[in-house]
């Protein structure tokens, strides 16, 4: 079906698929903006906060941060292993650095600060922890995070952490045992859907990366998939590719407001 669909239009690959390069999305202004916060993130060295609603480009931003990182200054370590227990949270990290997985939490933990600490100090490779779907970590890993930063009577920043996950997330630090772990994040970045201008530049410079003809959806088309999926990268994507299939069966060659309007009626 993709193929019949590439074939058609003339694509060299398929507009909106997941393995879209990152700097596609991050030429869009509200991208560009979140992605700045990450980088002050990088170099201040706190604890951030990412998060957005499903979809709306947060692990875009989450690899684009880790290949910026990928250089001799930093180590980013990618966690996502979110539904476990302090004790694997710890044997997880321990792995990332490569330490082995054993022993008792309070065993990892010491053997885990002191990797960090090597790292920052020795090395002069500062680590930066990663950790996505963390609206589903346990309340105590999170109040141990802090623990975790804390080094030299909390003098010295030695490890970097961000936290991304849905919206819930945030409202997680509303609760008291979290609220060392609030007071200390320094940058807070959220994602949102696009405006329907950026929408409209984000599917045109989809078609256009992949070998599409300029116009082949029509203003209204567009403005039609701004208003249904409110901005969401996912869910425009869904559309404007259910929309494409459409005009492929009926042998058309532009994707206008009636072919999204009869997707959005299924």
């Amino acid at each position: 079906m993709s193929r019949a669909l590439r074939d058609h239009f003339g694509f060299t690959a398929m507009p909106f698929d997941k393995e879209i390069s990152t700097d596609s999305l991050l030429e869009l202004p509200s991208c560009r903006e979140a992605m700045a916060g990450l980088r002050l993130l990088a170099e201040t060295r706190g604890i951030g906060l990412l998060t957005g609603k499903s979809g709306t480009g947060k692990s875009c931003l989450v690899r684009k941060m880790i290949q910026e990182l990928g250089t001799s200054l930093y180590k980013p370590m990618y966690l996502c292993h979110s539904s476990v227990g302090l004790s694997e949270f710890y044997g997880n990290l321990a792995v990332e650095l490569g330490l082995e997985p054993k022993g008792r939490k309070a065993t990892l933990f010491r053997a885990i600060k002191e990797r960090l600490i090597t790292l920052h100090r020795q090395a002069r490779t500062h680590p930066v922890l990663i950790i996505d779907e963390a609206h589903l970590l346990a309340n105590e890993i999170l109040a141990d995070l802090r623990l975790l930063t804390n080094f030299e009577v909390d003098s010295s920043n030695a490890l970097t952490v961000l936290l991304c996950g849905q919206e819930s997330l945030a409202r997680k630090f509303d609760l008291s045992i979290l609220e060392a772990l609030a007071n200390s994040i320094t940058v807070v970045v959220q994602t949102t859907g696009l405006s329907k201008d950026d929408t409209m530049s984000y599917v045109e410079e989809r078609i256009r990366s992949c070998g599409g003809q300029s116009g082949l959806f029509t203003k209204q088309a567009l403005t039609l998939i701004h208003q249904a999926s409110q901005g969401v990268f996912r869910t425009i994507g869904t559309i404007a590719t259910n929309a494409l299939l459409k005009v492929q069966i009926i042998g058309g060659s532009q994707v206008e407001a009636e072919h999204v309007q009869t997707i959005l009626q299924r």
